[in-house]
């Protein structure tokens, strides 16, 4: 009887972890700008899952990569970045920042460079920090932390904004 309870129990298990797995949406072929928008909610999910995820989970590249090409592509998110912005190392981390940056402009409906980048970091910094033992030691990363840590962040992303 126990071996029969183990058998569903484990049935169950495995039913409930497959029914949580991501489904990433697929890269259309080459699409109109004005196509991209049907794309946003996708975008927008798949930011979200980029953020709750760790690095090392195996269906990180596709969700990144679909997330790559709508932030690439879409007409509806203006990110002007400079050198000061691109400090980190790690690609995750970039794409956080984007990412980010594009969910406060959607959410928001705002184009406001400071705020969005603003938002794309804290984004990219709560991810380090989040997963730290994961991610080998950013310089860039680290900081950012300390200027955030002393309320400086915002400050110096002004300062880094294009006139």
């Amino acid at each position: 009887m126990k071996k029969i309870a183990f058998f569903v129990f484990a049935l169950l298990l495995v039913q409930v972890v497959n029914a949580q797995k991501f489904v990433v949406p697929e890269i259309p072929g080459d699409i109109d700008k004005s196509e991209y928008a049907q794309y946003t909610q996708d975008a927008m999910n798949c930011i979200d899952w980029l953020k709750n995820h760790t690095p090392s989970d195996k269906q990180r590249k596709d969700v990144a990569a679909f997330a790559l090409w709508w932030l690439t592509g879409t007409p509806d998110v203006h990110m002007v970045l400079t050198s000061d912005m691109l400090k980190f190392e790690d690609g995750n981390l970039l794409l956080l920042l984007l990412g980010g940056w594009a969910e406060y402009a959607i959410q928001n409906q705002d184009e406001d460079q400071l705020e969005g980048c603003f938002a794309g970091m804290n984004a990219a910094l709560d991810y380090y920090v989040k997963y730290n033992k994961m991610i080998p030691k950013d310089k860039g990363a680290e900081k950012f932390l300390k200027m955030r840590d002393k309320g400086k962040l915002k400050s110096y992303l002004a300062k880094s904004m294009p006139e």
